[in-house]
């Protein structure tokens, strides 16, 4: 696991923890309404305009940790990226922790830590900003 999934935040203490779904709605209604693919070798498919890049290239606005209610160790985190080809407004789930694969882990190591750009809550669904 990186650091920067260890900056990443679940919700806090006696809050109910929201499920993909709502997360992932939260941020397409922020305008991050495209999807995207963790792909072989560690690369993102953007599902608007098929682009495949590598994950160096993505500038993730928010992560959204989560983890499984019934098993802590089913960890992802909703990733909130731009494609750097089509500048689509995207989500991305990656899988971190001990059921990570080797493809999940290179992206979580390669994308490009944006999110102090203003552009979404860091470490939220924009939903869950307060």
């Amino acid at each position: 696991m990186t650091e920067r999934s260890d900056r990443a935040t679940s919700a806090g203490p006696g809050n109910t923890e929201p499920t993909l779904t709502s997360i992932l709605a939260s941020y397409a209604d922020a305008g991050f309404d495209a999807d995207a693919f963790v792909v072989p070798e560690g690369r993102i498919q953007c599902g608007r305009c098929g682009s495949t890049v590598t994950a160096a290239q993505v500038d993730v606005h928010s992560i959204r940790r989560l983890e499984g209610q019934s098993d802590p160790a089913d960890m992802s985190a909703v990733l909130a990226l731009v494609c750097p080809v089509c500048r689509a407004q995207a989500t991305v789930v990656v899988r971190f922790g001990p059921d990570a694969d080797e493809d999940d882990t290179a992206v979580w190591a390669l994308t490009r830590d944006r999110r102090d750009s203003d552009t979404l809550p860091p470490d939220a669904a924009p939903s869950e900003a307060g």
